[in-house]
Formats: structure tokens, sequence, C-alpha cells
């Protein structure tokens, strides 16, 4: 019997920031756009310290592209595409 498999899912730090930024999102709005920006720009990076970015590229694209539109305050926009993400993310996770 081959040992059970306990690495995390491909893009899960890249969920866990998603995840994070949209729970502080609705709370505090554009005030803090740019440190949730980093926030996503962070949860990129461990992404791709691990070597996920490869594994959920289209995620990693949208999780970028919602980043600029917080620093250019189109929270809206960026909150409809964190959904998205997060969604297809945790798609991922269950798998």
């Amino acid at each position: 019997m081959a040992p059970p498999d306990i690495r995390p899912r491909a893009g899960h730090e890249l969920f866990v920031g998603v995840e994070k930024v949209l729970g502080q999102l609705t709370a505090r709005g554009l005030r803090n756009a740019i440190a949730l920006a980093d926030d996503l720009r962070t949860a990129l990076a461990r992404t791709a310290a691990l070597g996920d970015s490869c594994r959920v590229r289209p995620q990693c694209d949208g999780v970028r592209l919602a980043a600029d539109l917080l620093l250019r305050g189109e929270v809206v926009d960026a909150h409809a595409i964190l959904i998205r993400m997060h969604s297809e993310l945790a798609d991922r996770q269950r798998r």
C-alpha cells in the first residue's frame, strides 16, 4: 500500500491568499486596496516559490489582474474576479 500524499493541492497558497483578501475586501473596501493588492502579490510569490504557478496559470493570471484592478481603485471588478478565482481554486482543493 502506497503512503498517503500529504502535499498541499496545487494552488493551495494562492487559494489561501485569495480567501484572505476576499474576507478583508468586504470589510475594508477601497481604504486599504494597496495592502490587499500586496497580499495577493504575496500569495502569487508563494505559489511561484512552490513551483505551482504552472499548475494554476489561469488563476494566477486572474489574481494578478485583480491586484492591478485594486491598485486602480476598481474594487467591484477585482472582487468579481477574485470570487471566480476562489471558486476555481476551491475546485482544485477538493480533487
